[in-house]
């Protein structure tokens, strides 16, 4: 069916338009980590895609940074939610790495607000240290998403 598939096992983990469908969204994705008790641990988040992997800051100290250094299993979903409805559903694997200077965060604050950001944004993410989860895609399907077939 076109627009529909599940690239799992593909070479190319993160396929053209899945990536093109999630560099055009700009709404929070939902990540879902494995907690403590086993089970699932959902989260509205900000993202970008940096070589082929979504990225997401977080507080160093912070649940979903936690959750992924105990368990790297996450699961992620950004979808239209109005109809006809599209999108794209992740599972890979995660892992936390350090954002020292900010460069991560600053780099997806800006592709949802643009450049300067508003002072309330900095403050926020210069109140504590943080850390950015970088997702390895395993398996991606999507659903009425653009073939770029047509040029």
């Amino acid at each position: 069916m076109p627009g529909k598939g599940d690239h799992s096992g593909s070479e190319n983990l993160l396929p053209r338009e899945a990536e093109a469908f999630l560099q055009g969204m700009k709404v929070p994705a939902t990540l879902a980590t494995i907690g403590r008790s086993g089970g699932p641990v959902t989260s509205a988040v900000w993202y970008a895609i940096d070589g082929g992997e979504l990225i997401v800051s977080t507080p160093s100290g912070g649940t979903k940074a936690r959750n992924v250094d105990a368990n790297p299993r996450v699961s992620f979903l950004v979808d239209t939610r109005e109809r006809p409805y599209s999108g794209v559903a992740i599972e890979g694997d995660a892992r936390v790495v350090d954002d020292p200077d900010g460069a991560g965060w600053r780099f997806i604050a800006t592709s949802y607000l643009g450049e300067p950001l508003p002072r309330e944004i900095l403050e926020r993410f210069r109140a504590s240290p943080r850390v950015l989860i970088r997702i390895t895609p395993a398996r991606v399907r999507t659903w009425n998403l653009p073939t770029g077939d047509s040029g």
